[in-house]
């Protein structure tokens, strides 16, 4: 009697953490930039780093998100910018099941936070750097005796 039991909440245990059963608990993302061959910093929370040069896939924790990146070529600006984790779907089935279930399937919903799998990435993140252009300036003195002449970056 208590073997037919487990038996049949089994199901409902392995569906209650169904996003970490089908989503890991991080994403392969293709870091493009433009100009090509540029290298790129990758930093986020829980001290999750990585440099890559680029095109490169990088493969993210999604417990790091937030993810910052920040990437350099010659002749262009250091630009930085924001990779942002989304809300996976499955971790709507656990939802789904809290309700089904009278909140069983809730420790499944503790499991994929913990885990990170109610969060995934893009494919795809995309930098375009800025060319790093100089601009003349010009400035006089008080006396309007002395012209300077610099360059500014």
């Amino acid at each position: 009697m208590l073997i037919r039991r487990l038996l049949a909440g089994a199901p409902v245990l392995a569906l209650a953490a169904c996003a970490a059963l089908v989503n890991p608990s991080q994403s392969e993302v293709q870091i493009h930039t433009s100009p090509e061959r540029a290298r790129c910093e990758l930093s986020g929370r829980g001290g999750f780093s990585t440099v890559v040069d680029t095109p490169a896939k990088a493969v993210i924790p999604h417990a790091a998100a937030p993810v910052t990146v920040a990437c350099e070529a010659p002749g262009h600006r250091r630009t930085v910018s924001s990779l942002n984790a989304t809300s996976s779907g499955w971790v709507w089935g656990n939802s789904a099941l809290i309700a089904v279930t009278g909140g069983v399937a809730a420790l499944g919903l503790l499991v994929d936070q913990a885990l990170g799998a109610d969060w995934t990435y893009g494919k795809d993140h995309r930098v375009d750097l800025d060319a790093e252009r100089k601009r003349p300036l010009r400035a006089r003195s008080r006396d309007g005796v002395h012209d300077l002449e610099l360059e500014a970056r």
